[in-house]
């Protein structure tokens, strides 16, 4: 491939990672934060920790999930001005996203423990939020968010980037570039 073509290839592949951020980020449902509001979390916190959870989520299922290395460090790279724009704003405090992020990674590479990821995923979420010990109900409420979201990131990240399709006759292994 030539100049041009890896340049028309990275253009795509830049706009293909701001399409998939911006559907998964998505926030034109105002009643989603509606059942953290009702176990006494402040709206304004509510939806901050729902945005850092649904980012969390988008880069997760694009990591996991994509078809190809390049999709994470594409989606990573469309999320960095987003990220630049708040750290501007926090007039020289650590963005509040880093430690969420640490703490939302650290949930996935927690092994031993008989918790499914979306639960200790939702536990992080509700920490954020100030809930360190929630109810059995709340917990199961997050959780069921948690999945909502990989689910709807999943099926932006197959729509945005397509689906893998291999022949029937042959194994994944045995596909070559």
């Amino acid at each position: 491939m030539g100049i041009l073509g890896e340049w028309q290839a990275s253009r795509e592949r830049r706009r293909r990672a701001e399409r998939y951020l911006r559907e998964v980020l998505d926030t034109s449902d105002a009643t989603e934060s509606e059942w953290l509001v009702r176990a006494g979390v402040a709206r304004a916190v509510a939806d901050r920790e729902l945005l850092y959870a649904r980012r969390a989520l988008g880069l997760i299922v694009a990591e996991r999930d994509a078809l190809d290395d390049q999709t994470a460090s594409d989606v990573t790279h469309a999320l960095a001005p987003l990220l630049d724009a708040e750290s501007r704003t926090a007039h020289g405090t650590p963005s509040p996203w880093t430690a969420r992020w640490r703490a939302y990674s650290a949930a996935m590479t927690v092994r031993g423990l008989t918790e499914a990821p979306a639960t200790r995923l939702a536990r992080v979420l509700l920490d954020g939020a100030g809930v360190a010990t929630p109810s059995p109900d709340l917990l199961g409420e997050a959780t069921q968010y948690v999945q909502s979201a990989r689910v709807r990131a999943n099926e932006v990240l197959r729509t945005v980037f397509g689906v893998a399709s291999l022949p029937d006759d042959v194994a994944p292994s045995a596909m070559r570039h």
